[in-house]
């Protein structure tokens, strides 16, 4: 009887020392575990942030498949890989630029057009379309830690831009000259255009009512161009207007032109094709062909700018 009662004051006193023991063990478990987590990387919240991890992962899955489409838009399928590269990079920036400041996105060809485009050489051209977009995966241009205004024209008139030139506050001073000789060869490198008098008349004075008063008897005078070549103003009668304006009411292939009134008609020739800031696609094209890789021709187009990846922008 003495033994059974001992046993049980023995099992007594075990549960009451576990139940005392119980909040001190927990708490050394979870500090061993925060512990571990700490040593392994891993945060408290696993689970929120693998989510979260996740999701950014698929949202830049869906970027980067996106891009393949903006670039088919924006360079000729045929181009070489290093200048398609070099465009990859422009367009990621662009874009990502877009959704940053929540301004209009690149455009992009849908998979039905490239279909149309490519024809049956879709699946080959998309594949390389695609292995440039994978190769410079998440590279972007920066300058001051920020994405900077990646432009780009097909061909400049011989001499890239400088933006400070055309907006002096503009604060992108790796949007400056660049000599591109190889430009001058291009095709389409040289546009020209004839009106009639009074058509070229007719259509200053719905575009810039006090141009002229009836036919173009008064002068037409580029009154500016920057070193490129561009013009940035022009003076028609009485009116005055932008080279960009003047180029986007008439269409004209580039603001680098000139306006000669010869004996009934209005002749207006053009250098270039595009607006002639940033890289030059033709140019490019030649750099590739003659060895230069997709970094030396942004560092080239760019200068001061830095091939960095977009999520190390804030």
């Amino acid at each position: 009887m003495k033994k059974k009662l001992e046993k049980r004051i023995n099992l007594f006193l075990s549960a009451v020392i576990v139940l005392i023991l119980l909040p001190l063990l927990l708490t050394i478990f979870m500090q061993r575990m925060e512990l571990s987590n700490l040593i392994s990387g891993m945060p408290q919240g696993t689970e929120e942030v693998t989510a979260q991890i996740g999701q950014e992962n698929e949202n830049d899955a869906e970027t980067e498949a996106r891009l393949i489409g903006i670039v088919a838009k924006e360079i000729s399928a045929g181009s070489s890989k290093e200048a398609i590269m070099a465009q990859c990079v422009i367009a990621r920036t662009n874009l990502y630029a877009a959704q940053k400041t929540g301004t209009a996105e690149p455009e992009a060809l849908e998979i039905e057009e490239m279909e149309a485009l490519w024809g049956d050489s879709f699946q080959s051209v998309y594949r390389r379309m695609e292995e440039c977009v994978e190769r410079t995966a998440g590279q972007v241009l920066v300058w001051k830690g920020d994405y900077i205004y990646a432009a780009y024209h097909a061909i400049s008139a011989g001499q890239t831009r400088d933006m400070s030139e055309l907006y002096a506050d503009s604060d992108m001073p790796y949007l400056t000259g660049q000599i591109c000789v190889d430009d001058t060869a291009a095709e389409g490198y040289l546009a020209v255009y004839y009106y009639e008098e009074s058509e070229f008349a007719q259509r200053c004075r719905e575009y810039f009512p006090e141009a002229f008063s009836e036919e173009v008897s008064e002068e037409i005078e580029v009154t500016t161009r920057d070193h490129a070549g561009y013009v940035l103003e022009i003076k028609l009668g009485n009116s005055t207007c932008s080279g960009e304006e003047f180029r986007d009411r008439f269409g004209l292939n580039s603001a680098c032109f000139t306006v000669t009134k010869l004996e009934d008609q209005i002749r207006i020739v053009t250098k270039g094709l595009g607006h002639g800031f940033g890289l030059s696609q033709y140019s490019a094209e030649c750099m590739a062909s003659e060895g230069w890789d997709y970094q030396k021709i942004l560092e080239f187009f760019y200068p001061g700018s830095e091939i960095q990846a977009a999520e190390k922008v804030k």
